[in-house]
């Protein structure tokens, strides 16, 4: 029995809602600082239009050693406003956005390639996509430059002057949903002007380009802001490239011959070639090879089902041998995706690389149409791989997964810093090692903290730019109140405080040494204690 396409896209829609907002607050199971800190930057700014730093509605919030793209956390504003600062209220933006995405790819596949076969499996593919999954699960900008660029490219499809502007609109917004959204998105606007001259420089279409530009200029009279990131991670960073030929054996060369072989520019050509041909690697995109164990690469498990290497191969066969519409489009944003996180250091970190959904599920979706048409037990056959393997998928990131905690989830920070508040009132001081990444956050997150208490303690921790460190958590000490953050030292100073807690990993502590609460990680091991000091009864 053939299914309507509305039916069919209603279920594929409750797939991916389902997949995106089950048990939304507990997996993944860990809460970062980057997702309390736009949880609580929202929270600031609906309490008092500033965010923690005191920045009036900034357009470029701070963050952890850069500036964030302030999409995301405009849009986790109402969902504060309306269910409080809670885990729930900060990801479920993120899943929203992505089972709208979900619904967007159908219409754009179906405006690319006309066929609502194709359009229906594009859409299926990304509901059960691992990759698209864990985006849509964690408060993290670039999922909402999939939602925000597809529409863009969606309204450019569609003929008007009206659609133009839309268009323009939406791209415009992605140039604040991330980095690497915003240097794709230029680089893919650049491209079509060169596609379709004509189209650009027609005087109807005028009033779309002056949108467009008034998204770019803060961006153009901000680019200090914009840029702070890439001075930590860019293949063009001073430290990436002295590091590397500070560290160059001696050459047998002549001088100017190794000059002329082994220089600035071949250095940052290599790096940038290395790493562009790994985003196109299989073992990137089909297995679970990444060598970056952190949360948003997605450790442990492939980005895409190893049964669509078939497609993509399948896929390549039909573009060097079929007319299809928009070939020379999605050609060109599948080339020009991996430019973005191939000008950062490193290669294969999904995180960066956003930019490559849904162009794969399109590509895929194509070849699976394919086998389709020339065989009449596929579509069954691929339905049963994909139910399986979306199985396997689901046992693997609620069951297996949180057995083993990608790194930088802050396993058991939740567990710490509510059980602080819970007793902080006990003590006269409360010392949180810094051990704890940005622990400050998570104080002011799970405490609900006044935002004017935070603004009013935030700006001494400026004091961190002034003697050139990227992080708050660089400086030596900094304190919150009653909570202070520096590093510890038992025998020297902390077993000498009067009436204090003292939270940190067990090592920094004797090991007889009485805890008044401990958190284990999941194969039961102590991982962070809390003590109480009181050198009057020592």
């Amino acid at each position: 029995m053939k299914l309507n396409s509305k039916l069919l896209l209603g279920i594929i829609i409750l797939i991916a809602a389902i997949a995106r907002l089950l048990f939304l607050s507990q997996f993944p199971n860990g809460f970062t600082g980057d997702e309390a800190q736009q949880g609580y930057s929202a929270y600031s700014i609906l309490k008092t239009g500033k965010d923690e730093w005191g920045e009036t509605l900034p357009l470029f919030p701070r963050g952890f050693g850069d500036y964030k793209p302030p999409l995301l956390t405009y849009l986790i504003v109402p969902f504060v406003g309306l269910f409080g600062l809670t885990i729930e209220s900060v990801r479920l933006p993120a899943a929203l956005v992505g089972i709208l995405t979900v619904l967007v790819v159908f219409f754009l596949t179906y405006e690319l390639l006309k066929d609502k076969k194709i359009a229906a499996w594009s859409s299926l593919l990304l509901a059960i996509n691992p990759w698209h999954i864990q985006l849509s699960r964690t408060s993290w900008e670039g999922g909402a430059g999939i939602l925000t660029f597809s529409l863009g490219l969606l309204f450019y499809l569609k003929s008007g002057t009206r659609n133009l502007i839309l268009a323009s609109i939406f791209w415009g917004l992605t140039l604040y949903s991330y980095h690497s959204w915003r240097v794709f998105t230029l680089l893919f606007i650049f491209g079509l002007i060169l596609k379709n001259k004509k189209k650009f420089i027609s005087a109807k279409n005028w009033i779309a380009g002056v949108v467009l530009l008034v998204f770019m200029l803060p961006l153009i009279f901000n680019i200090n802001s914009v840029l702070q990131r890439s001075s930590d991670v860019s293949i063009f960073s001073e430290g990436q490239i002295s590091g590397y030929f500070s560290n160059k054996s001696v050459s047998p060369l002549p001088p100017i011959a190794d000059r002329l072989l082994d220089n600035k520019i071949w250095f940052i050509l290599s790096q940038f070639f290395g790493n562009y041909l790994s985003y196109f690697s299989p073992v990137f995109i089909f297995t679970d090879g990444r060598s970056d164990s952190t949360y948003l690469n997605f450790p442990y498990f492939p980005l895409h089902y190893p049964i669509e290497v078939v497609f993509f191969i399948t896929s390549i066969f039909i573009f060097m041998t079929q007319k299809i519409p928009n070939k020379n489009l999605l050609i060109l944003w599948l080339v020009l995706a991996p430019i973005p996180a191939s000008l950062a250091t490193g290669a294969m970190n999904a995180n960066r690389a956003p930019t490559f959904l849904p162009i794969l599920m399109i590509i895929s979706a194509l070849g699976m149409n394919f086998f389709v048409q020339k065989w009449k037990y596929a579509q069954t056959f691929i339905l049963i791989i994909l139910v399986i393997s979306f199985l396997v998928f689901i046992n693997f990131y609620f069951i297996k997964l949180p057995q083993k905690p990608a790194d930088n989830l802050r396993y058991g920070y939740n567990l710490v810093f509510k059980h602080i508040l819970e007793i902080e009132k006990n003590y006269d001081r409360v010392v949180i090692s810094k051990v704890f990444t940005e622990p400050q956050i998570f104080i002011a997150f799970y405490s609900k903290m006044d935002p004017e208490v935070y603004q009013e303690a935030s700006g001494d921790w400026l004091r961190y730019e002034k003697s050139d460190k990227l992080y708050v958590d660089q400086l030596q000490s900094w304190n919150l109140g009653k909570f202070y953050f520096e590093d510890l030292d038992w025998g020297k100073k902390d077993s000498l405080r009067k009436n204090a807690l003292i939270i940190s990993k067990p090592e920094d502590f004797p090991s007889n040494i009485e805890s008044l609460f401990d958190v284990r990680n999941p194969k039961g091991k102590i991982i962070y204690r809390l003590i109480y000091v009181n050198d009057e009864k020592i």
